[in-house]
């Protein structure tokens, strides 16, 4: 022992040994590997997240969990600190958009957003059938329509607002499944969507939108559209679907006898193709018809 020791005991104990150098070292290495394998994860998870434009509390939780160790918690504030997700004003609590840092909230694809809060079971209808059929004059709508099987109040989602709607179809009736982005979407199939459209023009943009899609619509099968409006019970719609086909008899290829057995569930009395407007009694199909009600 040096003379040292029996007066710096303590600064002597605080040297490091040979052993404990090296333990340090691997400890320093450790960290650093754990360091780059979190910045890694971190990465990876915001790349996952950055393949969308809107997401729950409930899917940031389950990629949170699928790419890094830390809680869901902890992973949904930290990615809210570095602005990677915003919440949604004005709509459900737990939705976040995801932000690239150019346009806020802005929500780009309000389908996926529908389906992120209502799950990819919903099914699209009446206005926004025609939209993602390429068929309505709007690119951007401020109400969505989703089919019910109930009454339910309209949903505020940021800019827009959802619509849940009642139809006389049972909903699983003419309903088919798209390519839409980066997944799918369901959503009624051509016939009823132009049928759902004549029964609730409102619902549809308005009457001048639906007369637009019903000039431009291709491959619809008219012949469909007439088995489906018999199960609307309504007598009044059968005329309005009846004038439709039997305008497009040719370019939807209906025969005319298909045509004809929609005469048993026309309306007893004359029926007016829009409420509050007359028009020229059409005595074949009982229904006043205004003028120019195809112009778009």
């Amino acid at each position: 022992m040096s003379a040292n020791c029996d007066f710096c005991t303590c600064r002597c104990a605080k040297v490091a040994q040979p052993g404990q150098l090296r333990e340090a070292e691997r400890h320093a290495v450790k960290k650093r590997s754990r360091n780059g394998r979190s910045k890694t994860a971190w990465k990876a998870l915001v790349r996952a997240l950055r393949k969308r434009d809107i997401i729950s509390s409930t899917e940031v939780a389950r990629l949170a969990k699928q790419y890094t160790d830390v809680s869901p918690d902890y992973g949904l504030r930290r990615l809210q600190q570095k602005g990677v997700l915003q919440r949604l004003k004005n709509g459900p609590r737990g939705l976040y958009v995801v932000a690239d840092g150019k346009n806020g909230t802005f929500i780009t694809d309000p389908i996926e957003a529908v389906q992120a809060v209502y799950g990819e079971e919903v099914v699209f209808g009446y206005g926004t059938a025609l939209l993602l059929y390429g068929l309505s004059r709007y690119g951007r709508l401020t109400e969505y329509y989703v089919v019910s099987k109930s009454k339910r109040k309209q949903r505020p989602m940021g800019e827009f607002n959802i619509r849940f709607v009642k139809t006389p179809l049972p909903k699983e009736t003419g309903i088919v499944t798209r390519h839409h982005g980066r997944g799918s979407v369901r959503i009624t199939d051509l016939e009823r969507t132009l049928i759902d459209a004549i029964h609730r023009p409102k619902y549809a943009q308005g009457w001048e939108n639906v007369a637009h899609a019903l000039n431009r619509a291709e491959g619809v099968r008219g012949s469909r559209m007439i088995e489906y409006v018999k199960q609307y019970r309504t007598p009044s719609l059968v005329s309005r679907v009846g004038l439709v086909v039997q305008r497009y008899a040719e370019k939807w290829k209906v025969a005319e006898n298909e045509i004809d057995s929609l005469r048993p569930y026309l309306p007893k009395t004359p029926a007016k193709f829009a409420r509050g407007e007359g028009g020229t009694l059409n005595r074949q199909w009982n229904l006043h018809v205004p003028e120019g009600l195809f112009d778009d």
